[in-house]
């Protein structure tokens, strides 16, 4: 499983050592080994020296390669690692009751069935969306939680 790494704690004007990275980051030292030879930049062979700017652009990218963009009617299947659509475009919607944003718009659990899988799909919105959910998706009924 891939890690989340904190891109706010590298410091783009400065410049790391490969032990500096490691502790910042929490990895192991072959794990920049490993970066290095993906296309991380580095400034000086021995010792490994890495700007942080470069250290920075290089794991944005990698944390963009994992990312699934989805369409309005699309869930992810975590099963199947793609997008999907509901099994007959069909879904059930959730309230959770909590409130998102200063509007002051209420959580909805948008549940569904993957049509390759059969595994349940999880998309999360809020009552702002209200109308667009309708219109994408046949509805079950609602739930009130």
């Amino acid at each position: 499983m891939a890690k989340k790494y904190n891109i706010r704690l590298v410091k783009k004007r400065e410049s790391y050592s490969a032990k500096a990275v490691c502790k910042l980051l929490s990895i192991h030292s072959r794990t920049i080994h490993s970066w290095v030879k993906e296309g991380l930049k580095i400034i000086s062979n021995k010792p490994i020296l890495i700007m942080g700017f470069d250290l920075a652009e290089f794991l944005s990218k990698k944390i963009q390669k994992r990312k699934y963009p989805l369409e309005a009617n699309q869930f992810f299947c975590a099963k199947c690692r793609k997008q999907v659509l509901s099994k007959q475009n069909k879904v059930t919607l959730k309230y959770s009751g909590k409130s998102i944003g200063k509007q002051g718009f209420k959580e909805i659990i948008i549940q569904g069935f993957c049509e390759a899988c059969n595994s349940r799909l999880n998309r999360f919105s809020h009552t702002g969306k209200l109308e667009e959910i309708n219109k994408t998706f046949s509805l079950k009924g609602a739930d009130d939680d």
